[in-house]
This record gives C-alpha cells, structure tokens and sequence, in this order.
C-alpha cells in the first residue's frame, strides 16, 4: 500500500548510554520497563535473535514476536514484529532506539517506529484510534526506561 506512518519520541535520562542499552539488550527486564509485557522467552539481544512475549493491552491479550534487526552497543537497538494482532493491519511494525550521549552520564534516547498499513482500513483506523493510543504508550515505555535507568545509576 505504501506510505509508511513513522515517527519518533524522545527523552533526556540522567544515565550514560551504557546503562540504558544494558536495559534495552537485556530482554528479561522488558517487563519491568513495558508492563503490558506479562512473561518473555528473550535474554539478551543480538541480531537475529528473536523473542516472543505474552501481552496484555488494554484488556486484549496476544503473543508477540518479534527479531533484532540492529544491535550496535550503546548507540543503537532495533527490532521488525514478525507475530501479533497488530501484523493483521500492518504489513511491517518496527521500531528502534537510538542513544545519543550528552557527557559522560547523560543520555537523549529516541524511539522510532514504523507502520506499514495493508489497507486503506488499518491507516483509518491508525488516524482515528490507534495514533493517540500509541503516542501515548511509546511515552510510558520512554518514562518507564527512564525511570529504571536513573534508578540504577543512583
């Protein structure tokens, strides 16, 4: 279908970009990061890995897959969905991170996503519904990266 939805967030965390991308790599601490994440079969990423989770969304559970694209230590994360119910609208779902140092113990982390609508139904319902709903949860997961990461620079 083409035109691809995309965007990008970001935050400013008062930890070096060492201690963010341990939490971004290390897939056992997603749920303490994301919430909606219940149970994760990943560990540590690394290109081609892939995991899979249990969610729970807004009262609707599914189980999500999804492979590393992109790991480059401490500069950069990126994962495509291969499984979920959000891949019955979207042809392609991915996202990233992208840590950019500011000295020696402060970090702008951005996140970047990406959806690729199958049909005229899924880019309605993004611009209707999901949009908001999805700004606002990229906002939590920021907030709650943010939070672990000075927590554990403390």
């Amino acid at each position: 279908m083409g035109d691809a939805l995309q965007g990008l967030s970001e935050i400013v965390i008062q930890a070096g970009p060492e201690r963010v991308y341990a939490i971004l790599e290390d897939s056992t601490l997603l749920p303490r990061w994301a919430p909606m994440v219940k149970h994760t079969t990943g560990r540590t990423e690394k290109v081609g890995s892939v995991r899979t989770y249990q969610v729970e969304w807004e009262g609707r559970k599914d189980e999500v897959a999804e492979r590393c694209v992109e790991a480059i230590p401490n500069k950069k994360i990126a994962w495509i969905m291969e499984k979920g119910m959000m891949t019955r609208m979207f042809s392609r779902i991915s996202f990233w991170y992208v840590l950019e140092p500011q000295g020696r113990s402060t970090t702008v982390l951005q996140m970047g996503f990406l959806y690729e609508p199958r049909h005229i139904l899924a880019r309605l319902m993004y611009a209707l519904i999901m949009k908001r709903k999805l700004k606002q949860l990229r906002r939590s997961l920021l907030e709650n990266l943010k939070n672990l990461a000075e927590a554990q620079a403390a």
